[in-house]
């Protein structure tokens, strides 16, 4: 899941955005999640919105077999259908999707939004449940509906209590693949994950994690686990600052400048300094 950089002036730093590709991919990355929810894609105007693909998606196609998902979601499910059509023609191979946001929705809208989308036929759909976004919950029961209509494909899911993840892997019964937040991503392929959406500056964490888990090295697996989530701020989308922190600490990571989140959103203070104390821990496992 890649950031949007930008420069000083806040506009799209598409050199930065090309370089965030090749370390992702490089780092062994199988997919790619242009302009979501850390892309700041709800920031980003029609024309910023597009040119990001474009330049995600050519830079992605040098890389065969790697994965293009294009981060279509809109306030209405009109805007969406608009953004699904863009990234098919642009040739992504998957659209995300968070339900409508800022009006609270119920299930009968949510699935309206979902069926919708689906039906349309433009890209499959990868459901993000995100409910600090989104202010929608989707239960275990109701992800098992979704699951059932045709053209869903796969689930994104951020929540990590252990319950909630058993019972929405019990619901789903491998109908549709469900990829799970780093911080949940070894318990999440305990339970069966295809794999997780991961913020990219925990891409290399994430992979050495992923590669330890399929050869039977359970307990490097949970070390890794736990440093990751010990070096990265935790609190998630509720908590203030966390846009900002993430596009210093990508920055950090990566060492491409990411530049700042668009005004008014700020980083916590000493965010950079925390994360450079961090890191050395972490990358001494991988």
């Amino acid at each position: 899941m890649l950031v949007t950089p930008f420069g000083a002036d806040y506009m799209l730093n598409e050199e930065a955005l090309r370089a965030e590709v090749r370390w992702a991919v490089e780092g062994g990355a199988r997919g790619i999640v242009a302009t979501p929810s850390i892309g700041e894609f709800l920031h980003l105007s029609e024309s910023e919105r597009l040119r990001a693909w474009e330049v995600t998606i050519t830079e992605t196609r040098k890389y065969p077999g790697v994965c293009a998902v294009a981060m279509t979601s809109g306030a209405t499910t009109l805007e969406t259908l608009n953004y699904a059509r863009h990234a098919a023609r642009m040739g992504f191979d998957a659209q995300q999707v968070i339900p409508p946001y800022y009006w609270r929705c119920g299930e009968l809208e949510v699935e309206r939004h979902y069926r919708m989308v689906a039906e349309a036929g433009d890209l499959p759909v990868v459901i993000y449940h995100n409910p600090a976004l989104s202010k929608f919950t989707i239960s275990p029961k109701f992800a098992g509906r979704l699951a059932a209509i045709p053209n869903i494909v796969a689930m994104k899911e951020v929540l990590t209590d252990l319950q909630h993840l058993e019972a929405l892997y019990d619901e789903i019964g491998g109908r549709i693949e469900i990829y799970n937040t780093f911080r949940a991503l070894l318990a999440g392929l305990m339970l069966g994950a295809a794999g997780g959406f991961i913020n990219i500056f925990a891409v290399p964490a994430a992979v050495a994690l992923l590669k330890s888990f399929q050869g039977g090295e359970l307990q490097r697996a949970q070390e890794i686990q736990r440093r990751l989530n010990r070096c990265f701020p935790r609190g998630g989308e509720e908590t203030l600052g966390h846009l900002g922190t993430t596009k210093v600490t990508a920055s950090v990571a990566t060492g491409i400048e990411m530049g700042p989140a668009r005004p008014p959103y700020m980083a916590l203070e000493g965010a950079a300094d925390l994360i450079k104390s961090r890191l050395p821990r972490l990358m001494e496992i991988l």
